[in-house]
């Protein structure tokens, strides 16, 4: 049964028909994968969790999969936050029209409608493995890395590990790691970029207990990690 605001949504969108909503802004680099696509009762979002949220647009419902490591997300019936890992089959597109019911967190914007669903996708690379690629020097005048992007860490606990799970997260194929405590994640090389000695990339990072230690780069130099995806 619907709710009381959920029916008044709908008849409002039933009676403006043609009702213009603003376009969503969709954040963390995510994309729109369907404007309006058809749902079904198994849902078409593979693994799917659904979360009805009072305060529902499709940022909010983004930032909420991607702050759990989903790679897609949805909105629909104006309330309710799909996540999952994939997509089932190849979902049927609907009319933009279809996606009439206002967000329950923002009425201007649209939020799906009677099983018909707005998707959007992580720009996350999908399995693969990552190879070490050797060091390099990465200073002001010569970087390793074209336009890094620098992240860091509560902890430098598996460094590498967390530095290659957050550039595969965020779509950037190159991953480095440079004195133990900057992350770094790119589309590519420099210009010039320079090999050094892998002697030079000898800062230690720890392991978990009894798991001893990694390398993690060194002072201006780049431990660099390239992916690739697999067959």
């Amino acid at each position: 049964m619907k709710t009381p605001l959920l029916f008044a949504i709908a008849f409002s969108a039933s009676i403006l028909g043609a009702y213009a909503f603003d376009p969503p802004n969709i954040p963390l680099n995510w994309s729109t994968a369907y404007a309006c696509a058809v749902d079904t009762g198994s849902r078409i979002i593979a693994n799917d969790i659904t979360v009805q949220d009072p305060n529902n647009t499709p940022a909010s419902c983004v930032e909420r999969c991607d702050s759990e490591n989903y790679i897609y997300a949805g909105v629909e019936y104006s309330n309710e936050c799909h996540c999952g890992t994939g997509l089932v089959g190849t979902p049927q597109s609907a009319p933009v029209t279809d996606c009439n019911m206002a967000c329950t967190g923002d009425p201007d914007l649209s939020c799906g409608g009677s099983f018909r669903i707005q998707v959007y996708k992580s720009p996350a690379l999908p399995g693969g493995g990552w190879a070490l690629q050797g060091c390099f020097v990465d200073t002001p005048t010569t970087p390793a890395f074209l336009t890094p992007v620098h992240q860091s860490f509560s902890t430098n606990l598996e460094f590498i590990d967390q530095c290659i799970d957050y550039c595969q997260h965020i779509g950037h194929p190159y991953a480095g790691v440079e004195n133990g405590e900057d992350c770094q994640c790119s589309y590519g090389y420099a210009p010039g970029a320079e090999y050094a000695d892998e002697s030079e990339c000898s800062t230690l990072c720890p392991l978990p207990p009894g798991e001893g230690q990694e390398y993690c780069g060194g002072v201006q130099r780049l431990m660099v990690y390239k992916y690739a995806k697999w067959p």
